[in-house]
């Protein structure tokens, strides 16, 4: 029988594994949400790495496990060092460090899939964010290690660039023109397969607030370049068994790669991927590690997309039911705010208000569906007064 350890589960997540075979074991940090209280849940700082990897060695080898994985961001690193340690299966260490580290992908693409990087350059090389700018004019700064679109910001000019971006902990790349797309992919003995495309929605400070699948705006060639790039990609940072969840711009025949991830993708693709295709993209994402394989349910849509709610900063002083929308249907609503909240500035993922998830008859209806709502206002505010 086997015996999976998931690091850092969500309560969704966590009911997906729940109906793989054999035996689970959650590795959870201290404080975090309620599993169901039939889970077999230990409890450590997994975010220790040096403490967590003790905990391997005293706990979790003596239970035997065949495989230890996570899906979420801050786990997928822990979860691949205690696989390691332990000589099972998991995602290897050195793999999930390149996705995690914005800068070395960039560098492993520049020694393997050159054609697939925007010309980039490290915070702390002055020459090298000179040339940059030089030939490129605006730049693109983020964290060399930031998730949830925290902290990306669109600079004009090097003079523009504040002091604190000029540093080792930031990279800056070329601004890639075009559309983005997110792509949910499975690997499999180093042999790729995309599940779902996703066509994203953001704003200009970068924040997503809408994927569509499938992508309106590519056609069945561009997929297939998409495709080709993702698994370029995959091969140059070594991923060979696991899901991904890789972000890349289209322009024309051109694509280009933003970033990649050794996880499946969060805002709710993998509940897109189950509607269109009927992929059970969660347990698939964990069950690979144990030989599970992918089950597949009915498709429910032939389209579908999350939006995600937002409103001006201020005071929150109404909360609008879910609409009836014309061209599409409601499949999900989750809204976290009620009157009297504060909305902050939508700064990155954390400050959106809450989620939909439509399903729609094909593409163009799913395109309406999402300007429908978009249109329609949820949460309405009035501004904070002046302290």
């Amino acid at each position: 029988m086997t015996t999976l350890v998931v690091v850092g589960a969500n309560p969704t997540v966590a009911r997906e594994a729940a109906t793989l075979p054999g035996e689970l074991i959650h590795v959870q940090l201290p404080g975090a949400p309620a599993l169901d209280p039939d889970d077999r849940v230990l409890t450590v700082d997994f975010l220790d790495l040096p403490a967590f990897l003790a905990f391997t060695d005293e706990v979790l080898r003596p239970l035997a496990p065949t495989a230890v994985v996570s899906l979420t961001e801050l786990g997928v690193e822990p979860a691949a060092l205690a696989a390691r340690h332990l000589g099972v299966a998991g995602v290897e260490p050195a793999v999930v460090r390149a996705t995690r580290d914005k800068l070395e992908m960039r560098r492993i693409l520049e020694r393997e899939a050159p054609h697939l990087n925007p010309a980039f350059a490290a915070g702390g090389d002055p020459e090298a964010v000179a040339r940059l700018f030089a030939d490129h004019g605006r730049a693109v700064a983020k964290p060399v290690d930031g998730v949830g679109s925290t902290s990306i910001a669109l600079v004009e000019s090097i003079d523009e660039l504040p002091a604190d971006r000029r540093t080792s902990a930031h990279l800056l790349e070329q601004f890639a023109e075009g559309h983005e797309f997110s792509v949910e992919a499975l690997s499999a003995d180093g042999s790729h397969t995309v599940l779902g495309i996703a066509e994203k929605g953001v704003t200009d400070g970068f924040i997503e607030i809408s994927h569509m699948m499938p992508p309106p705006s590519l056609d069945e060639r561009r997929q297939e370049l998409v495709t080709r790039a993702v698994s370029e990609l995959l091969d140059a940072i070594g991923l060979t068994d696991g899901p991904s969840h890789t972000e890349v711009m289209v322009d024309g025949d051109k694509v280009v790669v933003i970033e990649t991830h050794a996880r499946l993708g969060g805002d709710g693709l993998a509940d897109l991927v189950h509607l269109t295709t009927g992929v059970e993209w969660r347990r698939a994402a964990l069950g690979w590690a144990v030989g599970a394989g992918i089950r597949r349910s009915p498709v429910s849509a032939s389209a579908a997309a999350t939006v995600f709610l937002t409103a001006p900063p201020g005071r929150v002083t109404a909360v609008a039911p879910p609409p009836a929308l014309t061209h599409g249907h409601i499949h999900a609503w989750d809204l976290a705010v009620r009157p009297g909240d504060q909305v902050h500035p939508l700064r990155s993922s954390s400050d959106r208000l809450g989620m939909a998830l439509l399903t729609a008859a094909d593409t163009n209806a799913c395109v309406a569906v999402v300007a429908e709502l978009m249109a329609h206002r949820v949460v309405t505010t009035v501004p904070a007064p002046a302290l």
